[in-house]
């Protein structure tokens, strides 16, 4: 027989109080938190080699590494987002976890707590996949502790209630986590590309005919900086931003007026 089915029969014939089943998820909880407070830590240390990286590339002027090394951070920084907003979510039902073991009423303040580590372990799963699946177990546990404080029908009646308090708790701490990550990490350079200009110089136009003056002018300011484009130093001349001039560039070499090496 399976040990979470003799588990289950055990708790059934001798039940574990309720206060000492709450202690135990808080636990299990806080070693989840703490191993996302860890992973946290890792990728911001990862974050900043290879920032270091990007920056001395571009120093060097090996723009195709930059570019990698700068990719590479965008993609750890999704990452980093991901589980700061977990660990802080973590961080909130822990708090009124906590609140409830000393004075709250189980049953009331259990389910949106259940709402926001389901979630969250909706979220981590493709990041720390060991944490989600601990995340499951608990989430089991603050299901079967609201049951067992109180019946199916009234946990039920909450269900709207608590879903919209759980989308809330995860919406501030994304929105905290987004904060953070703009202090913690820093901002990313704008890559120079070099761009070699090609013989043909076709003009790109519309559907209309008309001929696109925007992608016309970085056409322009390109050739007359020897093929070298700096994104910050274009958008700050021509009054525009990187982005901008970035979808500009890619608009260019899709028509083949430019070759970006």
């Amino acid at each position: 027989m399976p040990f979470s089915i003799i588990k289950k029969i055990e708790e059934k014939v001798h039940p574990i109080p309720l206060k000492e089943r709450l202690a135990h998820a808080l636990f299990r909880l806080n070693a989840q938190r703490e191993k996302l407070d860890q992973m946290s830590s890792r990728l911001q240390q990862r974050d900043q080699e290879m920032f270091q990286r990007c920056i001395g590339a571009e120093v060097s002027k090996d723009f195709a590494h930059a570019k990698i090394y700068a990719n590479e951070c965008a993609e750890i920084r999704k990452m980093a987002r991901v589980v700061l907003s977990s660990q802080l979510a973590l961080e909130k039902v822990i708090l009124r976890l906590q609140t409830v073991e000393e004075f709250g009423d189980i049953l009331v303040q259990m389910a949106p707590i259940v709402g926001v580590v389901r979630e969250t372990k909706g979220r981590i799963a493709g990041v720390i996949p060991e944490v989600a699946t601990e995340l499951d177990v608990v989430n089991n546990m603050l299901s079967d502790l609201t049951l067992q404080a109180g019946n199916v029908e009234t946990k039920e009646l909450n269900v709207d209630l608590s879903n919209e308090e759980a989308r809330r708790v995860l919406h501030e701490s994304s929105i905290i986590a987004e904060q953070k990550i703009k202090e913690q990490f820093p901002e990313l350079p704008s890559i120079e590309i070099p761009a070699k200009m090609l013989e043909n110089e076709q003009i790109a136009v519309t559907e209309s005919g008309e001929t696109l003056p925007f992608e016309d002018d970085i056409y322009e300011y390109i050739k007359s900086h020897d093929g070298q484009l700096s994104l910050s130093q274009c958008a700050l001349d021509l009054g525009t931003s990187t982005d901008d001039v970035r979808k500009a560039v890619e608009k260019l070499k899709k028509q083949g007026k430019i070759v970006i090496e």
